[in-house]
């Protein structure tokens, strides 16, 4: 009987790294304060999700992303997680 080899797949995946909001909101030349109007935050929100401590859901993200002009992912840069191979 014939067998098919065993198949090795690597998952390629991301974790948040360094927060933009920050360098978009100069780019654009608004205040955190201000952001945080237009996506109806308090400013202290805003400051959480610069520093880390929190991060946005999605509808928040990309509602923040449209008040800065960008695209969701331009929010935060990316890191690449080493993937774990796993048979298939």
């Amino acid at each position: 009987m014939y067998k098919t080899p065993l198949r090795m797949e690597v998952f390629i995946t991301f974790k948040v790294g360094k927060c933009r909001i920050p360098e978009l909101c100069k780019d654009i030349g608004i205040e955190h304060a201000q952001l945080a109007a237009k996506v109806g935050l308090d400013k202290s929100r805003i400051s959480d999700y610069a520093s880390l401590r929190n991060i946005p859901n999605i509808e928040l993200a990309y509602n923040i992303a449209r008040a800065l002009g960008c695209r969701l992912e331009d929010l935060y840069e990316w890191v690449e997680v080493s993937g774990d191979e796993t048979e298939g």
